[in-house]
């Protein structure tokens, strides 16, 4: 490997590029809603940076804490490895994820504090125009996101060791879709408010499905997050209530406007996650829901961003 693809390869995997692409996808749902109502393109363009850079310094803290708990490296002791390498080829890099950077040696964890400062103070940069914009409530909800985001792995709270970790993701996801609607707009709105509960809850089913095939080394490490409480079977039942519960709140949207049907277009998604979890059919049923719960809710941030497109379109003919 030439240093050009070995630099490629490590950025790609310390940060995790792939996956801040829920953090972003749930900013610019926000941000979209926001344009309908008023027309500010340079916060709609922040926000979504912001978080960008944001992700980034969240993915590579969980890695941090998660590196320093020893909890994924307990998790990836266990894993068989022709396991491993037989999932490697029927998954995409991007989507198996073949272990902490910190524990593979792709990262120190002196240049990985450099970096989550770097990243920090980045995002903090971005953030200062959007503060001058938005004031004290940009401050205040901004320190929301970031208790959050930095203490889902952080000690002492470590919210994602303790069983709290689902509802702190789903929240999370839910606040910055609709943090970034508010901050532009400053004005409430039930619609974004159930938009962003939707995408709150496709996320936290995304953080479920995830843990379930680290569930014993999560458990040997001392961690109760819902899969270790509840077990595989009754994660899914979770999952399942979570899915029904965001489709009935669709279904309140398209009474409120009609175009929100749309949304219903994941629904093939969803039942083959579920159906894969079910029946257990191949040594891979544990992974193939993750690609498909990931898939679900990349595709609803997008619909709802092509919803509010057309909307506008048709306000605007």
């Amino acid at each position: 490997m030439n240093d050009e693809r070995a630099f490629a390869y490590r950025f790609k995997n310390v940060l995790r590029v792939a996956y801040t692409l829920p953090f972003v996808m749930a900013s610019v749902t926000g941000a979209v809603f926001a344009l309908t109502v008023r027309q500010e393109w340079l916060m709609a363009l922040l926000i979504p940076l912001d978080v960008f850079f944001l992700a980034m310094f969240v993915n590579l803290t969980n890695d941090y804490f998660d590196h320093k708990s020893g909890t994924d490296k307990v998790r990836f002791t266990m894993t068989d490895r022709a396991f491993e390498q037989r999932a490697s080829g029927e998954f995409s890099q991007k989507m198996y994820w073949q272990g902490n950077s910190f524990d593979r040696g792709l990262i120190t964890e002196k240049g990985g504090k450099r970096l989550i400062l770097f990243l920090a103070a980045v995002a903090c940069t971005i953030a200062l125009p959007i503060v001058l914009f938005g004031g004290i409530l940009v401050l205040v909800m901004g320190a929301v996101a970031f208790f959050l985001s930095f203490f889902y792995t952080a000690p002492p709270l470590n919210l994602g060791s303790r069983g709290l970790g689902e509802l702190d993701v789903g929240l999370s996801f839910a606040f910055m879709a609709f943090f970034s609607y508010y901050v532009i707009v400053q004005q409430f709105s039930w619609i974004m408010l159930l938009i962003s509960i939707t995408v709150g809850m496709n996320v936290m089913n995304m953080r479920i499905v995830d843990e379930m095939s680290g569930r014993e080394a999560h458990k040997a490490a001392g961690e109760r997050d819902l899969v270790v409480r509840l077990g595989i079977d009754g994660a899914t039942s979770v999952m399942t209530g979570a899915m029904v519960c965001m489709y009935a709140l669709c279904a309140v949207l398209v009474y409120i406007n009609w175009t929100y049907v749309l949304l219903f277009l994941t629904i093939p998604l969803s039942f083959k996650a579920i159906r894969y979890l079910r029946q257990k059919k191949d040594e891979f049923w544990m992974i193939r829901p993750v690609l498909e719960v990931f898939k679900l809710a990349l595709a609803h941030m997008f619909l709802v961003v092509v919803i509010l497109t057309l909307q506008s379109a048709v306000t605007f003919a």
